[in-house]
C-alpha cells in the first residue's frame, strides 16, 4: 500500500490532466491517469466485491446503520472524536473554510474520474443491494468521493497534528468504510478513494502558492483550539 502510494506521488509529478467528455476544464491531477481501473465487470474480482458488500448488508447493525449516515456528511468535523475536539464547528472559522475548499477540490477531481470510468453503483449491479440512501442519477461508484475526501482529509489533519496520526488515520478507515456499509460503494471504490486522497493531499501539501497560507491559519486555529503548542 505504502510503496504504491509513493508510486502516485511520484507520477503525480509531471502528469497531463485529462479533459472530462464535455469539454470541461482539465481537473489538476486528472486521477484517471494515476488510478488502477476497476475490477471489470464480470469478473471473479467484480463478484468478490459483491459479495462482500452483501456480507456488510447481512451484518449491519443499527448502530453501524446509525454511524455510516452520521458520516454521509463531507465535514472535517466528522473527525472531532479522533483528535478530542470539543469546541462548536463555529468557533473554527478557518478550519472550516480550509476544509470545504478541499472538500470542493476532491470532488472535481473525484467527479471526473467518475466519468472516466461509469462504474455502476452496487444496487444497480445487483438487485439484492439494499443501499441505505440513494444516489443521485449518474453519480458512479469508482472511486468512492467519501473515502477520496476521508483520506485527504485525514492525511492534512495528520500533517496539522501529528500527535494525533493513529487516531486520525483509524478515523478515516471507518469513515470510508461506512460507504459499505450503506450499500452505496465497492470495497474496490473505498481503496481507490484512499489512493485518490493521499494524492490530493499531497497535491496540496505541495502547492503553496495555493493553497499554504489557508492550511497554516486553519493548522494554527486548530492547535489552539486542542490546547497544543
Amino acid at each position: 500500500m505504502k510503496r504504491y502510494v509513493l508510486l502516485l506521488s511520484m507520477l503525480l509529478i509531471g502528469q497531463p490532466a485529462l479533459a472530462d467528455g464535455n469539454g470541461a476544464s482539465p481537473a489538476v491531477v486528472g486521477l484517471p491517469n494515476l488510478l488502477p481501473p476497476p475490477p471489470a465487470a464480470g469478473s471473479a474480482e467484480a463478484q468478490r466485491d459483491l459479495q462482500a458488500v452483501l456480507a456488510v448488508q447481512h451484518s449491519r447493525s443499527a448502530e453501524d446503520v446509525a454511524a455510516a449516515k452520521a458520516d454521509a456528511e463531507h465535514s472535517v468535523f466528522r473527525f472531532a472524536d479522533a483528535i478530542g475536539l470539543k469546541v462548536q464547528a463555529s468557533s473554527l472559522p478557518n478550519t472550516a473554510a480550509f476544509f470545504e475548499r478541499v472538500a470542493k477540490f476532491d470532488k472535481a477531481e473525484v467527479k471526473q474520474a467518475k466519468a472516466f470510468w461509469q462504474r455502476p453503483r452496487p444496487s444497480v449491479v445487483s438487485a439484492e443491494v439494499h443501499p441505505l440512501s440513494k444516489e443521485k442519477s449518474g453519480d458512479w461508484s469508482y472511486p468512492s468521493g467519501h473515502a477520496t475526501f476521508g483520506y485527504t482529509t485525514a492525511v492534512l489533519l495528520a500533517n496539522m497534528l501529528p500527535e494525533k496520526r493513529a487516531e486520525i488515520f483509524a478515523r478515516a478507515d471507518l469513515y470510508a468504510q461506512h460507504r459499505v456499509v450503506m450499500g452505496v460503494h465497492f470495497p474496490s471504490d473505498i481503496e481507490a478513494g484512499k489512493l485518490a486522497g493521499t494524492v490530493l493531499a499531497e497535491e496540496i501539501l505541495q502547492d503553496t502558492q495555493q493553497w499554504q497560507a489557508d492550511y497554516n491559519v486553519a493548522r494554527s486555529e486548530l492547535r489552539k483550539a486542542l490546547g497544543l503548542q
